[in-house]
């Protein structure tokens, strides 16, 4: 199956649920980045942590049938990068998080936040 943009990020947002991951939100660059189309932003408690939402956002991806795409970064850095081509999806550590503020360097992108009770189909909202 090849998944549209908005169906892989879906499926990254549903594996950074599915591990915890703190405050995903989803922006949709479309028309003001020429690189994707994507980011997904969360945080992680620990290196550890990171490195888990970093690789149950891979194993998903793959599962779904698309391709894992390169990661780059080290957990132990505090910033992970997963370069899905439609999506790129950024994991820190909250400190990092805040000193880099790729939310607030896009804040004119239409964002998808996690809601505090996810629909079970949904999981975010628009």
């Amino acid at each position: 199956m090849i998944l549209n943009a908005e169906q892989l990020v879906r499926v990254v947002w549903d594996a950074l649920l599915e591990k915890k991951g703190v405050n995903p939100v989803a922006l949709d660059v479309r028309g003001i980045s020429g690189i994707t189309d994507y980011f997904v932003i969360a945080s992680g408690n620990s290196a550890p942590h990171l490195k888990a939402l970093a690789m149950e956002a891979r194993s998903r991806v793959d599962e779904a049938g698309h391709a894992k795409g390169r990661m780059e970064g080290d957990p132990e850095s505090g910033w992970v990068v997963l370069d899905l081509g439609d999506a790129v999806v950024h994991l820190f550590l909250p400190d990092t998080r805040a000193y880099y503020a790729l939310e607030d360097l896009w804040n004119d992108a239409p964002r998808w936040e996690a809601v505090s009770q996810p629909d079970p189909k949904d999981g975010m909202r628009k």
